[in-house]
């Protein structure tokens, strides 16, 4: 939806709220005074932060993950990890390893219901930001869907990596704190071209 309009609709909203408020105090009506305040504050909240959008257009994918990270921050990253450095052949590679549990990974089953895919990069980036490396921009699908090989399961590569070439290993982690399992990167590669 355009940003433009959803400015308009609440800004419109807000003086509605105005006018209601306008005749709530002229009729002497107190018990709806609180709810229309209310009300016009959220609208013109509503109004200042799509101010603030520098984009044209908004989804409600995007306020839903603005309203997440305001209100729900995400608690700071902190795992333990173990880096190795070494060579296969002529090819130099940095591993990262992570102790169970390891950060968490966001992905999405494909439609044939096989493969996993990331297609949201944001725990990506978040693991290797906490690790010092730069972020990727593009989403993968899980190695195993593109060469049809089992050895390529739980693997994703982004060959155009600033770097090298990334390789994300997943894996299945308990957090027995929380009784929980999710999945999880279990290592993080980066190999020279």
């Amino acid at each position: 939806m355009d940003v433009a309009t959803l400015k308009y609709i609440a800004l419109g909203l807000f003086l509605i709220c105005v006018i209601w408020l306008i005749r709530i105090v002229v009729k002497r009506e107190g018990e709806n005074l609180i709810r229309t305040v209310l009300l016009g504050i959220i609208f013109l909240g509503i109004f200042f932060y799509l101010q603030q959008q520098k984009s044209e257009k908004i989804t409600f994918a995007d306020i839903k993950a603005q309203i997440k990270e305001t209100f729900f921050p995400e608690r700071p990253l902190h795992c333990v990890y173990y880096k190795d450095e070494g060579a296969r052949g002529a090819n130099r590679y940095v591993r990262y390893t992570f102790e169970s549990p390891g950060p968490k990974l966001s992905l999405t089953m494909d439609a044939d219901q096989k493969y996993f895919h990331i297609n949201d990069v944001r725990s990506v980036n978040r693991v290797l930001e906490y690790l010092g490396l730069p972020e990727v921009k593009n989403a993968v699908a899980e190695l195993a869907s593109i060469t049809g090989s089992r050895n390529d399961i739980n693997l994703y590569r982004w060959n155009d990596y600033p770097l090298g070439i990334l390789t994300i290993e997943r894996d299945i982690c308990q957090d027995r704190d929380k009784l929980e399992s999710y999945q999880c990167i279990s290592a993080v590669v980066i190999t020279n071209r």
